[in-house]
């Protein structure tokens, strides 16, 4: 019986077969990673085409509703430095941000138009202020004898009870959206902001700096007794003291929603010239709903807000 041929490669062809069978598993693994890449982009897409489509049911309800009311969708632009951080830092301020909103245009007419310096009340708006906000700045000292009313707000931090409320209530939405909120400098006496005041002046005179110039100095980083807003007990500083803060999770989510809860981020970056207070995206300032999402909506700072509605 005839003895069937074994073939055999040699060492030249099993090398090239061997290449052959390296580049096949490579391009059905490519091809593999494609299918699922494209399954799981179908899959969010569509998952985000039915969660716009709910939002949009649901704005235009509201829209219906609530047509005479103040703005409903806050925006915001960053910006801020407003004084000196409480035990735990050595400087602070504000920041302030904005987006149009077609709502809040209503707000500002009806503001506008009322030539008064309080804007439509809006009963279903628990945020509403009918007063406009009081300004404190380098330019315009706190009140004489002026004493808020505070509440704890957590740890060793108060807030005025209106500021404390609207707080809390903004802490929660952004619990619940997965983003975490805390304070890290709140309320303080005019006692302890002088307290905070000399002892930077006291630092740059142990620097070698004459008594005039260690105030100046000492007043970029700390604000002037009297001029400093977390005396006044609307104002917080939240989550971080460094600038860039303004590119968290925590920042974006306030530039959306904190008008709503009536809160600005006080002092934008493009308004140093006006506010004479440096860029520093934490501070937010409690103002009522009503101010803030004009202010927000506006893009423009308080001082401007208070030139163009105020009496």
């Amino acid at each position: 019986m005839e003895k069937k041929k074994v073939r055999r490669y040699t060492r030249r062809q099993v090398r090239r077969n061997r290449i052959i069978a390296f580049f096949c598993l490579i391009a059905l693994g490519i091809l593999l990673i494609f299918l699922i890449y494209s399954g799981i982009k179908g899959f969010l897409d569509g998952d985000k085409e039915n969660s716009d489509s709910s939002s949009a049911v649901s704005i235009s309800q509201s829209e219906k509703t609530d047509s005479s009311s103040l703005a409903d969708n806050p925006s915001s632009q960053t910006n801020a430095v407003d004084d000196a951080s409480s035990d735990d830092s050595s400087k602070e301020s504000d920041s302030s941000s904005s987006a149009a909103s077609s709502s809040a245009s209503s707000s500002q007419n009806a503001s506008s138009s009322s030539g008064s310096s309080s804007a439509p009340v809006d009963s279903d708006d628990p945020y509403y202020e009918a007063s406009m906000p009081l300004l404190v700045n380098p330019d315009n000292l706190m009140p004489e004898g002026y004493s808020p009313t505070v509440v704890s707000v957590g740890g060793n931090y108060k807030l005025e009870t209106r500021a404390a409320a609207a707080w809390q209530k903004m802490q929660a939405a952004a619990s619940n959206d997965g983003v975490s909120l805390w304070i890290i400098s709140a309320y303080r006496t005019l006692e302890r902001q002088t307290e905070l005041y000399n002892e930077k002046v006291e630092e740059y005179k142990a620097l070698g700096y004459s008594e005039a110039d260690a105030k100046v100095e000492a007043g970029k980083w700390v604000a002037v007794p009297g001029t400093s807003e977390h005396c006044l007990g609307y104002a917080a500083d939240l989550c971080s003291l460094e600038e860039s803060f303004e590119n968290s999770n925590q920042f974006a989510w306030l530039q959306k929603h904190c008008a709503e809860y009536g809160f600005i981020l006080r002092f934008p970056k493009d308004k140093v010239s006006i506010t004479k207070i440096s860029y520093e995206p934490w501070h937010y300032r409690y103002v009522g709903s009503n101010h803030a999402k004009i202010i927000m909506s506006e893009g423009i700072c308080l001082e401007e807000y208070l030139d163009k509605y105020g009496d």
